[in-house]
Parts: C-alpha cells; structure tokens; sequence
C-alpha cells in the first residue's frame, strides 16, 4: 500500500498537471490538512516552485510544469502539511515592504513589531532637528533576523545600529539580511547577551524580547510551538525575565533623553511600563499596535533640557 507521502509523490508526477490543477488539489490537501490559509499557501508555494510571480500563475493558468518543479513543489507541500509557516517555506519574509531571509532560527516577523519599528521613528522625527543627534545611534536588542535594526538603519540614513543576540544561528540570518540590504558600513552585528556588548551609550534602545509567558506559551499554535525559535519568544513565568533585565540595564546605556522602545505582551505591557519608572526611566507610556492591542512600551532617560534630546560635546 502506497504512503500519503508516495501518492502525493505518484499523483504530482503525472505530466498532465498545470498550474491550475497543481493549485487546486494542493488547496485541497491542505484544506484537509487543516492549514491556515490553505489558497494564500497553495499559491505562493506553486509560484516558488515554478519560479514565478503569483500573479503569473492566472495569467498562465495551463501552463505545464516540470518534473523537477513538482518534485521541489512536493517537498515544500509535505513541509507545510507539517506546519511549517509559509515564510520559512519561502525562506523570506515581508516587512515594512522589505523582504528579509528568515529560517528556523529567528521569529517570523510580526506587524506588531512592525508598530514597534513605526514608534521610534515617529519619536525621532519628533525631534527638533536642531537638536537631533547626529549620528543617533541606536542599539537593537535580540536582533533576530535583523528586520528591526535594518529597517531602522534605511529609514534613518546616518545613524549607525548595533543589532545584539545571544545566538550565533540567529546572527547569521541577520548578517545576511544586512548584506542583503547593503547596510554593513552603519550596522554591525554582535553576539552577546542583552546590553552587554555596548561599549558605549546610545541615543535608542529598541527590543522585541522573549516576552511569552509560560502559561501563554503552552497555548500558542502548535506550528509556532515546533518552527520558531523558543529562546526568542519565552520568557518566564510571568514572560517579564528578559524584561526586567533589560529596563534594570537600560539606564546605564541610554543618553540623556534617550528612548528605550520595547514590545511586549498586551497581558503584561502595563507592567513592563510600571518596571520602567521604577528603574529610573520617565514619561513611560503604553501604544497600540496595528490591531489595537497594547503592545509597545516607550519610557526615556532623564534630561535636563526637557524636552529636546541632551548632546554629549
């Protein structure tokens, strides 16, 4: 008797299929195979196999394909049935209009991170200019892909990022991102845990720390569970470890007026604003995100110059 896996392989090897049957048995498939989005996935993975754009798969709907091409189709299939997330199917994903490689080894990038990305540069250009720093610079902090730290980086042409994580794997997404994006000469990534690897200080502090609390954790899908990195999404108990140690080392390493920006979980994010008084940090407030959760933490350093940004000599 054939497995699910052979017949799949037996039924996409038949020479008669064309895109528009590729599309819909794979939809299908999925569809059985309870995945989320089973058209969104079904299309995007014909158009990697085939190496088109989606749009080309309607525009050529009877257009056959290769035996090499279904092979390649079968494989990314059989990953998604399993639970992959389409952007590590693809090895990429969009953010902020960009596309960033992504594996195993980092988060998917998220639009709340994306929401995250927007409040800091919508704090900077509040600046007078005639007080911006320059360069600003700006720490990324669990980098991962690097999306954060890049993105910043393009929208801020002078400033100089240094993008942080504790895994070498996940650096080396972000490395490749950097290049990708031609923003080696003002971001350089570094291994190290946390605020650790600053030399100096900086104007921004930026993070989307593990913020997932146990309990939480256990109630996540199960294809966040088995395909993204648990070290960058758990956090503790109470999901505030990273957290804590982050807003407790901040203050030595912000300038005066400098801004700590984090995203957090909506359970815990009215704590997370509470630990930044506590450490010393002012104007603490909480942000929504693109879908209305509170979810970004912003608080700054002190100044005596309120309300432009201190400039060292």
């Amino acid at each position: 008797m054939h497995t699910m896996a052979q017949a799949s392989k037996d039924t996409l090897a038949r020479e008669t299929w064309t895109t528009r049957l590729l599309l819909a048995w794979i939809e299908g498939h999925l569809t059985d195979k309870a995945i989320d989005a089973p058209k969104v996935v079904a299309r995007h993975l014909v158009a990697e196999s085939i190496g088109c754009d989606v749009m080309d798969l309607f525009t050529h709907p009877d257009r056959p394909t290769t035996n090499s091409q279904r092979e390649t189709l079968r494989a990314l299939v059989t990953r998604a049935t399993a639970g992959e997330p389409l952007q590590q199917l693809l090895g990429r994903s969009g953010f902020m209009l960009r596309d960033f490689q992504v594996n195993a080894s980092v988060l998917v990038p998220r639009d709340s991170t994306e929401s995250l990305v927007r409040a800091v540069l919508t704090w900077v250009r509040g600046i007078d200019p005639q007080d911006r720093p320059e360069p600003l610079t700006i720490a990324d902090i669990g980098t991962g892909s690097g999306c954060i730290a890049i993105t910043l980086a393009l929208e801020l042409p002078t400033a100089k990022v240094l993008a942080v994580d504790c895994s070498d794997s996940a650096l080396a997404v972000a490395m490749d991102n950097v290049t990708q994006h031609d923003v080696s000469h003002r971001l350089t990534c570094v291994e190290g845990d946390l605020l650790g690897p600053l030399e100096n200080d900086v104007h921004i502090i930026v993070s989307n720390p593990p913020y997932i609390s146990d309990e939480r954790f256990e109630a996540l899908a199960s294809t966040v569970q088995a395909h993204e990195p648990s070290l960058a999404l758990r956090g503790g108990i109470d999901g505030l470890d990273v957290v804590r140690r982050l807003v407790a080392q901040a203050p030595g390493r912000l300038h005066p007026g400098g801004l700590l920006a984090m995203e957090v979980d909506d359970w815990h994010v009215h704590k997370a604003a509470q630990l930044c008084t506590q450490a010393g940090l002012v104007n603490a407030r909480v942000l929504r995100d693109a879908w209305g959760d509170e979810r970004i933490v912003l608080a700054e350093m002190a100044t005596n110059t309120p309300p432009s940004l201190h400039l060292d000599a």
